[in-house]
């Protein structure tokens, strides 16, 4: 072994500190990131034209999901079809089927009647769906940016 012992080199000195720069950086980026797509999402969202609410404690993060649409004549949609509350049960059934989520949004007029949401929130735990998605608009979103052009 050539005389030397083991373990006689030169130490090396251990850096246990974090470069927080660089971490607090990546965070702001990602939060940037999912911010700009959450309300792009929502303000190119096509379908049914809505009057969403609003809400100063609205968070724009919307992901994948069924969405559940009440227009302001209280009609009912799935994603973009039309039904009834009496079918709305086996074609929600239909529809998350199809999906790789168990997610639903509901998306209300702010005009529509109280007790039709609440109707419409009960049909969705029927089908077993325990966290409904209730749709808002942040307060500093413009009105006319959700309505389609008449």
């Amino acid at each position: 072994m050539n005389g030397r012992k083991i373990g006689t080199g030169p130490q090396l000195k251990f850096l246990a500190d974090i470069n927080l720069t660089s971490l607090a950086d990546v965070s702001i980026t990602l939060m940037i990131i999912f911010m700009i797509a959450g309300i792009s999402v929502s303000l190119t969202r096509a379908g049914i034209p809505v009057s969403v609410p609003r809400s100063s404690a609205a968070v724009p993060q919307r992901s994948e999901g069924v969405s559940v649409t009440v227009d302001k004549n209280g009609k009912i949609y799935i994603e973009d079809k039309l039904t009834s509350v009496n079918e709305f049960s086996s074609v929600l059934m239909q529809t998350l089927s199809r999906k790789t989520t168990n997610q639903v949004y509901l998306i209300a007029d702010e005009t529509v009647n109280y007790g039709l949401v609440i109707n419409v929130i009960s049909k969705i735990r029927e089908v077993g769906i325990e966290n409904v998605g209730l749709v808002a608009t942040p307060q500093s979103v413009q009105k006319t940016k959700l309505e389609k052009p008449k």
